[in-house]
């Protein structure tokens, strides 16, 4: 990777708007644009070509000039949630067909929503325990299966058989006797993906649903990917272009696997909030992503990013692990109703087509935005900077009509229910976040499009009493896509068993899947456009005990198994306790530039140069308040805003209660305390 610095771009798709992040020496900007659902290649240029607009170049100009592009993209989880991938078929080994169908309840969830048991055929095959190949496959089995399942309609095949996360020879073969009977010009090309690809993990039921998952959105997934990539680069873009990854960093197009992809945008921005985290030295962080569908909610515990080891997708577990993210359906655009007297706010939620009532689009639904709108918090002629203008007249009527008359109540008082009602569920999946960490020891990071438009509320209704904004809240997990750097995991089934009194760990093999390992990340690195000597190792375990799984470092070489009691003695409960030694992970890290936090010297705190004007705002207790009003843009360092008032951006809106003060910090972030 090259080390000269011109400028680093990070693109994160959201479900309502594509958000932008370009660095360079001295400064950043950000822009915003529609997602387009029919093709998030379209949106992932537009916002490539908004960028170079706003710094005054043409898109060739610009991108000849950018050093990196990062993009985080939820290609995988619209295919998954719109259940838009193709026909998959499995090939599995003979009788194990039936464990895969044992949790399925219906057409709508687990692997039925994604395949269908007559796409599915066993052959006969087997690999013992130790790896060692007892039955190879047989040619005719093989293409017998496969020719089944392309007469069923499969479009696409994959292979996981018992076992093979020992030992790929048997996938491996079967690979290559349908792809030497059907070959590219007849399949097309990478039709046909194994297990092994994805997964080294024991744990048969959950490596082939992993296969399963990856392989449904693998086809849309490289050929979006590839489709982007090919368009800048035809534009003078001269790099790889790096795609977000749901475990943390950034891959090549050509070293993605698609799976690694899911859930990678709101990843991105709790990877954002841990560079914050680890700025401000913070003991527990959250970070808040409220968007237009919904808040995603993630936690850095001591500088630590919660991983998921077991994440499910489509109701089925999977062997990618995951930065922890938690998803509520309470976003701006989610819709309010009443039923029986009863005041309900999402999960359902208007989108971006039609969206909110006051977005004019032919929506009809009160939401929180049309709420944030009638109680005076949202400017109608200063949306998104100005970029889009609202109608308050439609806001209001679709709030007396569906809430306001039926709760025998005002616009202004229902709007605040409806307000009141979203942060409070946003409140409690706080809460169970925080498990037992004191709400007092937690700071927020808060963004997204309605992030700082509530987060004073939901904080405070959690108990909160600190919250960090970055001066681009809209556009955070852009952001939190810049800071990353090139990452892979590599894992390799290890099996053995030992605990703190007998640590009998067969060292040579230890030693020699590291080694192996370490070449196979060496190599793909390279690949990459990394030096050896500027690779970083880092060697962990996925273990299992009483208490569960776990990932737990170890040494990077044993010289004898006793090299590994201070491992085992971590997460034993008792010396004698047989801990399962599944997989070793190692994770390779390159560098990538981007620009890095400065410091600003601080002004005074009066922010009255700032001041816009004031307009009525309605206040819980207080009603209709003149309320000030500040554009954030013109706040500098060390400018303190008292609540009440309301400070604008050109991204978002700010609402600070008269409990709270806004302090723009010397990193030009936003401090928001009671």
């Amino acid at each position: 990777m090259s080390s000269q610095t011109n400028y680093y771009v990070s693109i994160d798709t959201g479900g309502t708007f594509t958000d932008g992040y370009v660095s360079y020496p001295g400064g950043s900007t950000t822009v915003k644009v529609p997602t387009t659902d029919h093709d998030l290649t379209v949106c992932f240029r537009n916002c490539i070509d908004k960028a170079a607009d706003s710094l005054d170049q043409s898109t060739e100009e610009f991108l000849v000039d950018t050093d990196v592009i990062r993009f985080s993209t939820t290609i995988g989880t619209n295919t998954i949630i719109e259940r838009s991938g193709p026909q998959i078929g499995m090939i599995v080994t003979s009788g194990r067909k039936d464990d895969l169908f044992e949790t399925a309840v219906d057409g709508n969830s687990g692997i039925t929503a994604l395949t269908d048991e007559s796409l599915v055929a066993g052959i006969d095959e087997r690999i013992d325990a130790d790896g060692n190949v007892v039955d190879p496959v047989e040619r005719e089995d093989v293409l017998e299966a496969a020719k089944t399942l392309m007469n069923r309609g499969a479009k696409l095949l994959v292979i996981s058989l018992s076992n093979s996360f020992h030992n790929a020879a048997n996938e491996e073969q079967a690979r290559h006797i349908i792809e030497s009977e059907y070959p590219p010009h007849y399949l097309g090309p990478n039709q046909v993906l194994t297990a092994n690809e994805v997964s080294s993990r024991p744990g048969y039921l959950a490596r082939s649903y992993t296969a399963l998952t990856n392989a449904y959105i693998h086809r849309p997934m490289a050929r979006s990917l590839y489709k982007a990539e090919d368009d800048v680069r035809d534009s003078g873009y001269g790099n790889p272009l790096l795609i977000g990854q749901s475990a943390g960093g950034v891959a090549g197009v050509s070293k993605t696997v698609a799976l690694h992809t899911y859930n990678s945008g709101p990843v991105a921005g709790v990877l954002g909030t841990k560079a914050f985290s680890d700025l401000y030295d913070l003991d527990a962080a959250l970070s808040t992503d409220m968007g237009g569908t919904s808040i995603d909610i993630g936690q850095i515990s001591a500088g630590t990013v919660e991983r998921d080891l077991d994440p499910e997708v489509a109701e089925m577990p999977v062997h990618i692990p995951m930065v922890d993210v938690h998803t509520a359906g309470a976003g701006g655009g989610s819709i309010a109703s009443v039923d029986g007297g009863e005041l309900t706010v999402g999960p359902e939620s208007a989108g971006a087509e039609p969206g909110p009532a006051c977005y004019d689009l032919g929506g009809f639904e009160p939401t929180t935005t049309d709420a944030d709108v009638a109680l005076g918090y949202i400017d109608p002629e200063y949306f998104l900077g100005g970029d889009q203008q609202l109608n308050a007249d439609r806001a209001d009527d679709a709030i007396e009509r569906a809430v306001a008359d039926p709760l025998d109540t005002s616009v202004a008082d229902a709007a605040l229910r409806i307000r009141e009602r979203v942060d409070q569920n946003i409140a409690d999946s706080i809460t169970d976040q925080l498990g037992d960490t004191e709400p007092s020891d937690a700071t927020l990071v808060a963004y997204g499009g309605a992030g700082p438009m509530h987060c004073c509320d939901f904080a405070e209704k959690a108990g909160i009493e600190r919250v960090i904004t970055a001066p681009a809240a809209a556009e955070f997990s852009a952001f939190g896509g810049a800071t990353l750097d090139v990452e892979h995991r590599y894992t390799a089934a290890f099996g053995g068993r030992a605990s703190v009194d007998q640590p009998d760990v067969d060292v040579r093999q230890y030693n020699n899947l590291v080694e192996d390992l370490e070449a196979e990340a060496t190599q793909d690195m390279r690949g990459e456009g990394f030096e050896a000597d500027e690779i970083a190792f880092d060697l962990t375990m996925l273990v299992r005990s009483d208490t569960g799984v776990e990932e737990v470092s170890v040494p990077t070489r044993l010289d004898e198994a006793a090299d590994l009691t201070d491992t085992l003695e971590a997460v034993a409960t008792d010396p004698e306790e047989r801990i399962d030694l599944d997989t070793m992970v190692l994770t390779a890290v390159g560098p990538v530039a981007t620009e890095g936090f400065s410091e600003q010297e601080l002004q005074v705190e009066d922010p009255s140069h700032a001041r816009k004007g004031e307009r009525d705002a309605y206040w819980p207790e207080d009603g209709w308040v003149s309320t000030d009003v500040y554009q954030r843009e013109s706040l500098e360092p060390g400018n303190v805003v008292p609540g009440r008032a309301i400070i604008e951006a050109e991204d978002t809106t700010y609402v600070i209660p008269a409990s709270w003060t806004f302090e723009v910090d010397e990193y030009g972030h936003g401090i928001i305390e009671r």
